[in-house]
C-alpha cells in the first residue's frame, strides 16, 4: 500500500476516534473498582486551605498527582485539542501526553499537531507509540520523533484488544517486549508502558521490572476501545469482549506488586475521590483522558482548565477532609478493600501496598 494512502488511512481513524468517543457509548459496564477501596482517615487537625496537593514529577515540582493521558494528534482537528489541552496543562503545572505518534512517522508534515510546546512557556509533555510498530522504525527515527516535539518522556502502549478488533489492526505482537527494552535502552527519554484501557498484570508487570521507567495501567472501567473498534468495524464479534480487562484499582495493585518503579494509574478516572484513592494505593500520579476531551469540545482551553482545576481543588478538599495536608502523607495511608475486589488480591497473592518509594 503506497505511504500516502497508509497516511490517510491513519488520519482518518485520528478523527473516527474522536467522534465515537464524544457522540457513542463506549464505555465499560463494569466499574474500575475504585469503589471497593476504602482510606482510613487520618484524623489530624487540618485546614483545609493548608492542603498541599503539590509533588515532584520526573525531577520537576508539579501542582498535583494527576496527568493528561495522550489522546490524539496526527490530523489537522487534533492540533488544536492538543493546543488546548496543552495551554491549560501548562497553566496547572499538570503533565500531558500525545497520542500516536504514527501519523507523523508516516507523514512529516503532520508533526505540527503534536508539536504544542512552542505555544507555552513551561510543560512536562509525554510523546507516544504503539509496541507492535517499533520494529518498523530505527532507534534514530524515533529518537528524532520525540525530539522534534520536545518529549520529556515516551509512553510505548501496548494494546492487543484494540487491535483485535480494529479493521486495519496489527495482530503480531511476537517479540513487543525485547523491542520495548531494545528502545529504552537506546533513547534518551524515559521509557512508560501503558495499556490504553485494558490494565497489566502483575506478570506483565514483573517482565518490565528493572526494564523501564514507569508502567501507565490504563485499566478497564473507563472507556473501552474494544468498543470503540467495535463501533469503527460495524461488526459484532468486538461486542463478545467489549468488557475485556482488568479493572484499573486491581491492575494497580498488581502491578505495584512485581514492578520496582513509578506505576501510573488511569482507567475510568473520573473524580478526585478516584485520584485521592489511586494515590493512597501507591500510585506515583492519576491519568485522565475522555473527560479532558469533553470538556475540550465544549469550551477550549478554558474549559480543561477549569474542568482540571475543580479536579485539583476536589483531590484537596478530599485530602483535608481525610487529615491529610500533603501528597506524602496521603502516599502512607492505610487502605483496606471490599470483595470482590480483597477475595482477588488474596487469590493472587498480592499484599496491601506499602508506601511509594
Amino acid at each position: 500500500m503506497p505511504d500516502e494512502v497508509v497516511a490517510k488511512e491513519t488520519q482518518d481513524r485520528k478523527v473516527q476516534h474522536i467522534n465515537i468517543i464524544l457522540n457513542e457509548n463506549t464505555q465499560y459496564k463494569k466499574t474500575n473498582m475504585m469503589e471497593l477501596v476504602e482510606i482510613e482517615p487520618n484524623g489530624g487537625e487540618i485546614d483545609p486551605k493548608e492542603v498541599d496537593t503539590g509533588m515532584r514529577f520526573m525531577g520537576r515540582d508539579i501542582s498535583a498527582p494527576v496527568f493528561i493521558s495522550g489522546m490524539t494528534g496526527g490530523h489537522p482537528i487534533s492540533f488544536q485539542i492538543n493546543r488546548d489541552i496543552a495551554e491549560a496543562a501548562s497553566r496547572l503545572k499538570i503533565p500531558m501526553g500525545v497520542g500516536s505518534q504514527r501519523a507523523m512517522l508516516e507523514k512529516k508534515e503532520l508533526a505540527y499537531t503534536y508539536d504544542v510546546k512552542k505555544f507555552v512557556d513551561d510543560l512536562i509533555l509525554i510523546g507516544n507509540m504503539g509496541a507492535s510498530r517499533l520494529g518498523r522504525y530505527s532507534h534514530e527515527k524515533i529518537q528524532e520523533m520525540l525530539d522534534i516535539i520536545k518529549a520529556d518522556a515516551f509512553a510505548i502502549h501496548t494494546n492487543p484488544g484494540q487491535e483485535s478488533v480494529q479493521p486495519e489492526g496489527d495482530l503480531d505482537f511476537r517479540g513487543v517486549y525485547d523491542r520495548i527494552v531494545d528502545v529504552a535502552k537506546a533513547i534518551r527519554q524515559p521509557v512508560v508502558v501503558k495499556e490504553v484501557g485494558n490494565g497489566i498484570s502483575k506478570e506483565v508487570a514483573a517482565s518490565l521490572r528493572g526494564k523501564v521507567h514507569a508502567i501507565d495501567v490504563q485499566g478497564a472501567g473507563g472507556t473501552t476501545w474494544i468498543g470503540v473498534e467495535t463501533y469503527r468495524s460495524k461488526g459484532s464479534h468486538g461486542m463478545a469482549f467489549w468488557e475485556w480487562g482488568i479493572p484499573t484499582a486491581l491492575s494497580l495493585l498488581e502491578s505495584k506488586s512485581a514492578f520496582d518503579g513509578p506505576v501510573w494509574a488511569s482507567g475510568g478516572i473520573r473524580d478526585p475521590i478516584d485520584i485521592v484513592k489511586g494515590i493512597a494505593m501507591g500510585a506515583e500520579v492519576c491519568g485522565m483522558a475522555k473527560p479532558v476531551i469533553v470538556s475540550e469540545r465544549e469550551g477550549g482551553s478554558e474549559g480543561v482548565f477549569s474542568f482540571m482545576s475543580d479536579m485539583i481543588e476536589g483531590v484537596r478538599r478530599e485530602m483535608g477532609a481525610l487529615g491529610f495536608s500533603t501528597i506524602d502523607e496521603l502516599r502512607n495511608s492505610k487502605v483496606s478493600f471490599i470483595n470482590p475486589l480483597k477475595s482477588i488480591l488474596e487469590e493472587r497473592g498480592i499484599k496491601k501496598p506499602g508506601p511509594v518509594a
